[in-house]
């Protein structure tokens, strides 16, 4: 019974040692994973060989983890990698401030801008309504002349037909003016031509003419030609004011009057000579 107790004993040491040693191995497993993690936390880099045997006897010995943190994180290693940080992290800082107002400025420009092309796009759109509009108007004034020149079309038509028929009446008018001018010139001539002769036979202008195709005085200012048809009386009518003769007036009657005595002068004196003329009516006389 005391070797069985014996054996009890020796294998409940081993247990006990056994388990002690796995409480070491598993406390030394999480030490060495507390110190590399203080080392690349504070210091920015993997435990040396030193640091590593110092903290991890001082762990095993019972020392606070988190004193060892704090005096890694104390050092002067420890300072001057936090204050490279805190440089690090400021310049991040700064840098990205600096893209943020680069940022914002384009921003802002490219607003800007695209207020401007939207200013822009509203002027020309409002000149595009104006164009349209102007459009519009034009259209409307060009069918608006296109229908004057039309009808100023078929009114240049019309007057051209209008200026083509005066044309021919006035062609028409024109031919019969001159055949009516040279038959009245042939009538006056031939009228004068019988007038003179009256006077050259001794007709005065008190006494009675006759002929053998009428009777008429000159007196009365109408010959009363029976052999002149309609047609000669009424041109005789129109000359009567230029052949002067029959309105008792003229350069035939006027040499006439004149070269008659006055009254009052002697009777034995006898009648003064009629005076000489070198016009055509006085030339019919000799």
């Amino acid at each position: 019974m005391q070797r069985s107790s014996d054996c009890s004993k020796f294998i409940n040491s081993g247990t006990r040692l056994c388990s002690r040693r796995i409480l070491l191995v598993s406390d030394n497993a999480r030490f060495g994973q507390l110190i590399t993690e203080f080392y690349r936390n504070y210091l920015g880099r993997a435990p040396d060989q030193t640091g590593w045997d110092g903290y991890m006897g001082q762990m095993q010995r019972g020392r606070n983890p988190y004193e060892i943190a704090y005096e890694i994180q104390s050092s002067p290693e420890g300072r001057a990698y936090k204050a490279r940080q805190q440089f690090n992290s400021q310049r991040a800082i700064d840098v990205a401030n600096t893209a943020r107002n680069r940022a914002v400025a384009e921003r802002d420009a490219l607003q800007g801008r695209i207020s401007g092309f939207e200013d822009r796009i509203r002027m020309f759109e409002r000149d595009i309504d104006d164009y349209k509009t102007r459009q519009e108007e034009l259209r409307g004034q060009y069918q608006t002349a296109l229908g004057q020149v039309q009808d100023w079309t078929s009114k240049a038509n019309e007057f051209q037909r209008q200026a083509s028929d005066w044309e021919d009446q006035f062609q028409s008018k024109s031919a019969e003016y001159q055949a009516a001018r040279e038959e009245a010139d042939r009538y006056r001539n031939e009228a004068v031509g019988r007038q003179l002769a009256g006077l050259r036979s001794g007709a005065t202008v008190g006494g009675a003419n006759a002929g053998r195709a009428g009777t008429g005085t000159l007196a009365s200012g109408r010959t009363g030609y029976r052999a002149m048809d309609d047609r000669a009386v009424e041109i005789e009518k129109n000359i009567q004011a230029e052949s002067g003769a029959l309105s008792r007036k003229g350069p035939v009657v006027e040499r006439i009057t004149r070269a008659q005595p006055r009254r009052g002068a002697p009777s034995g004196g006898g009648q003064a000579p009629p005076a000489q003329s070198s016009s055509y009516y006085a030339s019919r006389f000799r």
